[in-house]
């Protein structure tokens, strides 16, 4: 009989972080078996295999804006010049997953919250619903990067589909420094997939100095700048120190 692989062991063959492991088995998407009185997760290394080879084209994700389209789970990030392509982007972002029935996240400083539910108001009239049954989140982000990493990873296992949006100013509003969003930008829970949805983080060019867009266009594999998708070529795969 084959061994049975335990979440550790499966996390080192996909090359993921154990909470992936969790998220997928509680979704679903990855098959497990429950053993013991814990009920502790095994996997058979077949099932491993099948989870690695299925959807090898990946869905592709109409972001609202510019035509775009993004590879479902994806992480990449959209550079845009002002506060009027800021909230033209947010709106259509949301409009176009709310009418596909997905779960929205939208992070951005407090200050931004009325000016955004107002503009989106007018072109959702079911908004008030949307917030009350948490099928739309506003919210200012959490004070260190491990509480938001977790947030993310809790929203993201929550919903059959989603989509964040994250206007990146709002962890300048809660003091971090450049290190400190770097942690977050590059944890390995999201440079992993976050199955079912996207991830898209907002820098605006006149609020960040050149050293926090260069950080941004490491820690995203794709950029959005001018109306373009494009592959960053300044990209770097954080290796996970445990796993070299």
């Amino acid at each position: 009989m084959n061994r049975l692989l335990n979440v550790r062991e499966a996390a080192e063959f996909l090359n993921v972080s154990e909470m992936s492991i969790r998220r997928w088995t509680n979704k679903g998407s990855l098959n497990c078996f429950r053993v013991g009185g814990k009920k502790e997760r095994r996997f058979y290394m077949a099932d491993l295999v099948a989870f690695l080879n299925k959807d090898k084209g990946p869905a592709l994700v109409p972001l609202g804006f510019d035509g775009l389209k993004l590879s479902d789970s994806s992480h990449s990030t959209h550079f845009f010049a002002n506060q009027k392509e800021f909230f033209d982007t947010a709106l259509k972002y949301a409009v176009t997953g709310l009418n596909q029935g997905e779960s929205m996240l939208m992070v951005m400083p407090r200050q931004k919250h009325k000016d955004f539910l107002s503009l989106l108001g007018r072109h959702r009239p079911s908004l008030e619903k949307d917030l009350k049954k948490d099928r739309l989140v506003v919210s200012e982000g959490k004070n260190t990067p491990e509480e938001m990493i977790q947030y993310l990873c809790a929203f993201a296992a929550n919903s059959k589909k989603f989509r964040i949006l994250g206007d990146m100013s709002w962890a300048i509003c809660k003091g971090w420094d450049l290190e400190t969003l770097r942690e977050l930008e590059q944890a390995p829970e999201l440079r992993q997939p976050l199955l079912n949805g996207v991830l898209v983080c907002q820098y605006g060019l006149e609020e960040f100095s050149g050293a926090y867009i260069m950080m941004a266009a490491e820690a995203h594999e794709q950029i959005i700048y001018k109306n373009e998708l494009k592959q960053s070529v300044y990209y770097r795969q954080k290796r996970d120190q445990s796993n070299p």
